[in-house]
């Protein structure tokens, strides 16, 4: 039966078949659109988890929220990075585009390689596809590094995202101004499967949410490498207050 392209399920198709990308399931779709569709829905999907699990803050214990909620978040983080990584490296294979025009363009994103560096140098990611555009930015061990935005889009209130790399041989410290204002810093050590490579394990993200900037502002991120970990950092996100990253 599942010799047959009618007659074989398009949740098992790949398995039997060797199809081009371009062949379509029997929903309409090509296999290279349900690829890019079905990464874009789960990291949605999983955003929306931790959207319901706040909801739940203060009807249960703080110990038990604030530990899912850690755990659902790093997913959601997790999530949106294979979904880039997967969409990535199958738009390169295919060289057919998403037809909802998602892959690869992110609007309100920032490369780290493309602001104003002082001490931060570019470093490949590898494998390629897990860092956004293939490149990271590193501090030396011995330095304290910056990166700067100069902000021109609408004034507004937005959600800062920082997606930075988080090592097993150090604890890096970050710290994020507006102008002169400090917005927030933390330290990369988050309880992580080991890695001391800049890749899709090691990759993290941090949030300052509802911040309000206008045209001329100035973001400025300071990197203090710790240990063998160089305070790396893959991109600078501006998105409208909740808007989920596309």
């Amino acid at each position: 039966m599942w010799e047959s392209l009618p007659r074989c399920p398009d949740d098992l198709l790949l398995f039997f078949h060797h199809v081009p990308y371009t062949h379509k399931l029997h929903n309409g779709s090509t296999v290279i659109q349900y690829l890019y569709d079905s990464h874009f829905q789960g990291a949605s999907a999983v955003n929306s988890y931790v959207r319901e699990w706040r909801s739940l803050k203060g009807h249960l214990d703080d110990q038990r929220y604030n530990a899912i909620l850690a755990q659902l978040t790093y997913q959601a983080d997790q999530a949106e990075v294979w979904r880039d990584a997967v969409a990535n490296w199958f738009f390169k294979a295919s060289g057919i585009p998403d037809t909802k025009s998602r892959v690869g363009q992110h609007p309100g994103r920032y490369e780290a390689e493309n602001l104003t560096l002082s001490g931060y140098a570019p470093k490949p990611v590898t494998p390629w596809e897990a860092g956004s555009g293939g490149t990271a930015v590193a501090c030396p061990a011995s330095e304290k590094c910056t990166a700067t935005l100069p902000y021109r889009g609408p004034a507004g209130w937005f959600d800062i995202r920082v997606r930075y790399f988080d090592q097993m041989d150090g604890a890096s410290h970050f710290q994020v101004r507006l102008g002169e204002q400090v917005l927030d810093h933390w330290t990369a050590n988050a309880p992580l499967p080991p890695t001391r490579k800049l890749d899709g394990t090691s990759s993290m993200l941090h949030i300052i949410s509802g911040v309000a900037l206008r045209p001329g502002d100035e973001l400025t991120i300071t990197g203090v490498p710790d240990g063998g970990e160089p305070a790396a950092l893959d991109y600078i996100e501006i998105l409208p207050v909740g808007q989920d990253p596309q």
